[in-house]
């Protein structure tokens, strides 16, 4: 393992152990405010034990919302650098503790991937109303709740996120990256997910399943069908680039 990879998975572990400390906080803090009783006790280490399980998710959620603001950026929503992507995947995982009890047994990535979206279009939301506030117009601000157009939450789903980091170790130039991460937004959200859990997080077959709520046969199968397509879409865009 290069020193590279050592100082990486060094700071894996300092940010889930910061998060980590964060939930926990939030978790004391409902103790010391909430009412008495007598299984005040046990309710706190059960929602930590349910905090240690959202940790585990933090590079793959950091993933996601680096992903998705980027797209919201690329829209003109918010300029970029104005969000801070730490603190919104903080955000979610606070929201997450506190929805704790509307949390699935499987598919715990796929039900945080929703809780993100909320976030970030809250904070965007919240973040345009300030700008507009400071800039003192007399227009009524535009909202960016849960009503966004149609055709705008969809080119969501087809925008590549040119700013999208992957491991450094699997990639060969910069223009490797542009490339690999146009080929990836042409695969569906889940598959996308699944695929990078895999090959980049290193997280196994069973793991994934749970965290998607799908079948170990169905993250396996898309696994491989995603590798094949990933193929073909680079030689695509390679020729393309040629001609």
């Amino acid at each position: 393992m290069s020193v590279q990879s050592r100082s990486a998975d060094d700071q894996e572990r300092e940010a889930r152990q910061r998060l980590l400390e964060r939930l926990h906080a939030e978790i004391e803090a409902e103790v010391v405010g909430g009412e008495q009783s007598p299984n005040k006790a046990k309710v706190a280490e059960q929602r930590k034990v349910f905090a240690a399980r959202l940790v585990e998710h933090i590079r793959p959620l950091r993933r996601f919302v680096r992903r998705e603001l980027g797209r919201w950026v690329a829209l003109g929503a918010i300029p970029p650098n104005t969000l801070s992507e730490d603190e919104l995947v903080d955000m979610v995982f606070v929201r997450a503790l506190q929805h704790a009890q509307e949390a699935p047994q499987q598919g715990l990535f796929r039900w945080l991937r929703r809780l993100a979206r909320r976030v970030i279009r809250n904070s965007i939301d919240a973040e345009r109303r300030r700008i507009e506030h400071e800039r003192s117009l007399e227009e009524p601000v535009a909202t960016l709740g849960e009503e966004w157009p149609d055709q705008v939450v969809r080119l969501i789903d087809i925008l590549a996120d040119p700013h999208a980091e992957l491991p450094e170790d699997l990639l060969l130039a910069q223009e490797t990256q542009d490339v690999l991460d146009q080929a990836l937004d042409r695969l569906p959200e889940l598959w996308r997910e699944v695929f990078l859990m895999r090959t980049v997080d290193g997280w196994d077959d069973r793991s994934i399943a749970e965290a998607e709520g799908i079948p170990v046969e169905q993250v396996r199968s898309i696994v491989e069908i995603s590798r094949a397509f990933l193929a073909e879409a680079l030689r695509e865009l390679q020729f393309s680039e040629v001609g």
